[in-house]
């Protein structure tokens, strides 16, 4: 039989309260600079080259529902911050101009 390396540990009430409060509050904080950090407007085309998709692929994503427009009539606007949690699909992509 073979011993891996775990260790075991032992918590009591108070000590698993103060792990989980520790947690929390850095969770909390994270998610607190996210909220309060100004997040820049982009244009179509800017939000098309910052994740590296053709601007025809941000349109698509509004359409879809994947982005919000947050301009007026026919501009198109993009929080940078809506753009975090969108990768790329099975659109065509900007070649790397670097």
């Amino acid at each position: 039989m073979t011993e891996e390396n775990s260790s075991v540990f032992f918590l009591t009430k108070n000590n698993l309260r103060d792990v989980i409060k520790d947690i929390f509050d850095e969770e909390f904080q994270k998610l607190e600079t996210k909220l309060t950090k100004k997040s820049k407007i982009l244009t179509r085309d800017d939000a098309a080259k910052l994740i590296g998709v053709c601007p025809n692929t941000i349109s698509e994503y509004i359409k879809s529902g994947r982005l919000t427009n947050r301009g007026l009539g026919r501009k198109v606007l993009i929080l940078e911050s809506d753009l975090e949690g969108v990768k790329p699909g099975r659109y065509t992509h900007y070649p790397n101009n670097n």
